[in-house]
């Protein structure tokens, strides 16, 4: 695990393409705020997993990890290859990524705790005002992020009393830390929500929307919170997804397509994003590579948008290649790529890791959780379909019964969220089984349902003791 950092100066406008290039295990390298600055921004380098694309141009490559892998597992999207890979949770496809998403999580672990165990060090007389407090916050809040991915990865977190939770790293791994046995679930959710309040009680009131701030937090701890699904763990969720959408200084866009197609980044509905590099092409090349599409939206899931009309530009019927390398005609993905313009710009390299719409679907799910049946679920999921074009409610209005109305909400989260951080992933093992699994029925085999620790952890790693159920550490 390494620490992306560099000594220099910048301040907190400095774009993706200013943040450091080097890496460095171990050592004192924040001495005053601009190297703490620079040291923060290295954590969120290592998260937008900057690189050089296909075209050796630098840019950020996360969409593999937080868009296209996550809705692949859930069955969003399937791979141009065929329909045999993760979204059949197929144990060969899971041993063939799970390192990928292993190395990816713990790397931006490795950098947050780097720079909180070193801006811990220093004084407050090197930072203006609260900066250096809001350092530590933002730092902690990209702990806990990547921790909660790592959680719906590798963990059952839908059994609260299950051993089978995270393997914690709160601390640099260096030689003689790197022993250390996994936590659990318990323990795994107790860390997170710690993180996050440390986050909510530190971390600035505003910021540049590709940087944390208090409300990114409090979103983050609702989705946690909804995922523990423990005593009042739902009313809470709510009251924090309330109090984001009257306070919080987000609005809903007026035409969804805007967020996407117009806006990127400026649009108000966006809370926390990945700010794109200059000229790269990296998420487009995710979706459209080589005059081709890779990724097709599954027939489920192409379902659920008959008769909608967002239909029109999330999806295209364009040259695509079938898994015996044929060139043919393709349901292809538009949502991050605008229909037939087969080039990136700066707003179809925009990936969103949170945004208001989730937490309106959020809190109407939380709702039904600890009221049932009631008005003001349907309101917001209505919401929230008036914002993307829906004109037809009646299906919201005709729930009549708890699962009904849950239905409808995963349909929308499905449609809204879809390639966007997870988002699919969260719903699948808190929403009923008989909703998740008339979706995708590979999500009936419990075991499968996570990847497997990888194997090299295990060779390294001799505290290590237990391996996912159903999966081998050899």
């Amino acid at each position: 695990m390494i620490l992306a950092t560099m000594i220099g100066t910048t301040s907190c406008s400095d774009q993706l393409s200013a943040l450091p290039a080097q890496e460095k295990v171990e050592g004192n390298l924040i001495v005053d705020a601009a190297s703490a600055q620079v040291a923060l921004n290295g954590i969120y380098y290592d998260y937008a997993k900057c690189a050089t694309d296909n075209y050796d141009i630098p840019s950020t490559q996360c969409a593999f990890y937080q868009e296209i892998i996550p809705a692949d597992f859930a069955g969003t999207v399937v791979y141009y290859q065929g329909p045999y890979s993760l979204e059949s949770h197929g144990i060969a496809s899971m041993v063939q990524y799970t390192s990928y998403l292993w190395s990816y999580f713990y790397s931006v672990l490795s950098a947050a705790n780097g720079v909180l165990e070193q801006v811990d060090k220093t004084s407050e007389s090197m930072f203006t005002g609260n900066r250096r407090n809001e350092i530590l916050g933002e730092a902690t809040f990209m702990r806990a992020f990547a921790h909660y991915n790592l959680m719906h990865w590798y963990t059952q977190f839908w059994k609260y009393d299950s051993s089978y939770g995270l393997l914690i790293r709160t601390s640099t791994v260096k030689a003689g830390t790197i022993a250390k046995d996994r936590s659990t679930v318990k323990e795994s959710y107790d860390c997170i929500l710690s993180d996050l309040d440390y986050a909510i009680a530190n971390c600035p009131d505003t910021n540049p929307n590709y940087y944390a701030n208090k409300w990114i937090a409090k979103g983050l701890k609702a989705r946690v919170l909804m995922m523990r699904g423990q005593g009042t763990d739902y009313a809470d969720a709510a009251v924090l997804c309330k109090g984001i959408i009257d306070n919080g200084p987000y609005a809903l866009e007026t035409n969804l397509e805007d967020v996407f197609h117009a806006k990127g980044l400026n649009s108000s509905e966006v809370m926390f994003g990945i700010q794109p590099k200059s000229g790269q092409s990296d998420v487009l090349t995710q979706y459209y590579y080589r005059s081709a599409a890779q990724y097709y939206p599954t027939d489920n899931f192409l379902a659920l948008f008959n008769n909608d009309p967002r239909k029109d530009w999330l999806f295209d019927t364009q040259q695509a290649i079938n898994g015996y390398g044929q060139i043919v005609a393709a349901t292809t993905i538009c949502k991050h790529m605008k229909k037939a313009l087969k080039v990136a710009s700066t707003l179809e390299e925009s990936q969103y890791q949170m945004r208001l719409t989730e937490m309106y679907l959020l809190r109407a799910e939380a709702l039904v959780y600890t009221s049932g049946v009631n008005e003001e679920s349907k309101t917001l999921l209505k919401t929230i379909l008036g914002h993307a074009g829906v004109t037809d409610f009646s299906a919201v209005d005709n729930a009549t019964t708890k699962e009904e109305l849950l239905k409808q909400i995963f349909n929308e989260t499905l449609r809204n969220l879809f390639c966007e951080s997870g988002r699919e992933m969260d719903m699948m093992m808190r929403m009923p089984s008989s909703i998740v699994t008339a979706f995708n029925p590979a999500y009936s085999v419990e075991n499968t349902n996570i990847m497997p620790i990888p194997v090299s952890e295990f060779k390294y790693n001799k505290a290590l003791r237990e391996q996912n159920p159903g999966y081998s550490k050899e």
